[in-house]
């Protein structure tokens, strides 16, 4: 039996605000509760240190290897509780190692603000 590999592909991404992005995440390990959906030729969302997409942290027990996995709308986000398990294809191995929430990783967004004007003197 052949062994599982990774792959990804651009989903539609939700953020906190409503607004929708194209968002490159991994096909696979939290399919059955991430929100995903086909995107629809947004703009891309980028993480970076002033932006993130929101994750959650799923733990092995046993080897104490993590994945985090993207969840695309705040209503999948929501719907998992700390504890929670997935079935995740570890690569090189052809079963699945069940893995179970540990942490959630709020979406992070840069403040928006409006520029201030200072008066000019004379």
């Amino acid at each position: 039996m052949a062994a599982d590999q990774k792959n990804f592909q651009n989903y539609l991404y939700v953020d906190d605000n409503g607004v929708s992005w194209t968002k490159r995440g991994e096909v696979g390990p939290a399919a059955a509760v991430d929100g995903h959906a086909a995107q629809d030729g947004h703009p891309m969302w980028t993480d970076s240190a002033r932006r993130r997409a929101r994750t959650i942290t799923y733990e092995d027990s046993t080897t104490f290897r993590t994945v985090r996995p993207i969840f695309y709308t705040s209503a999948a986000f929501a719907a998992v509780a700390i504890g929670d398990i997935i079935a995740v294809h570890v690569e090189g191995e052809t079963a699945t190692v069940n893995y179970a929430a540990t942490g959630k990783n709020a979406e992070k967004q840069p403040k928006i603000k409006n520029a201030r004007q200072l008066a000019d003197h004379a």
